[in-house]
């Protein structure tokens, strides 16, 4: 397997992960925040969000430049912090509710999370900008990802601001999909005519 296919397959996972974390808008609408439902979505999510960022990233990550990596970084930092949290939360949903209930948090868990809440909103401003210096992926998907932070902490709207998140993570995947079959079709007709 060629590094183009690798990140063919890193641009599905970004496509899935971004499909359930932008699911957790509707489940969390109809069975609640932190329910199972939600926190299952967002687990999933998490992970392939988190294994899809390296696709986006390596597709073009001459175009993307300092500012693009630091933005990958934190993100991949952040995204394996937050699967665990979210993880966590899961099994206490199952086995514990009243631990999500609590005023306090754990000390533990309340270092992850602030760590986690810098580096992962750090990182989608970053790459946001990013691509919209770089012009490597459509503007709107990147203003969306920039935003989603920020519509976090606005009443009414932040139990959407998941959608800002999921959609820019399916499109971009796409966008690599249409870019990479291009390199994939020149490769074979290289080796094809290597082959004669």
């Amino acid at each position: 397997m060629n590094l183009n296919k690798v990140i063919r397959l890193l641009a599905i996972f970004s496509i899935i992960g971004g499909f359930f974390r932008a699911l957790m808008c509707p489940l969390a609408l109809v069975w609640g925040m932190n329910s199972p439902q939600e926190l299952t979505a967002g687990v999933l999510g998490t992970l392939f969000m988190g294994l899809g960022i390296f696709g986006l990233y390596f597709s073009a990550q001459k175009e993307f430049g300092k500012l693009g990596f630091r933005g990958f970084i934190l993100y991949a930092i952040g995204s394996f912090i937050l699967m665990g949290m979210v993880f966590t939360s899961l099994v206490f949903a199952v086995y514990d509710p009243k631990v999500l209930q609590m005023d306090m948090p754990p000390i533990p868990i309340l270092i992850a999370s602030s760590f986690m809440m810098v580096t992962v909103m750090l990182s989608m401003i970053l790459l946001g900008i990013a691509v919209l210096k770089t012009k490597v992926f459509s503007a709107v998907p990147a203003i969306l990802l920039a935003l989603a932070p920020i519509l976090n902490f606005i009443p009414f709207v932040t139990d959407f601001s998941v959608l800002a998140w999921g959609v820019p993570f399916m499109w971009f995947g796409v966008e690599v999909l249409k870019k990479t079959q291009g390199r994939e079709v020149v490769e074979n007709l290289s080796s094809e005519n290597r082959n004669l």
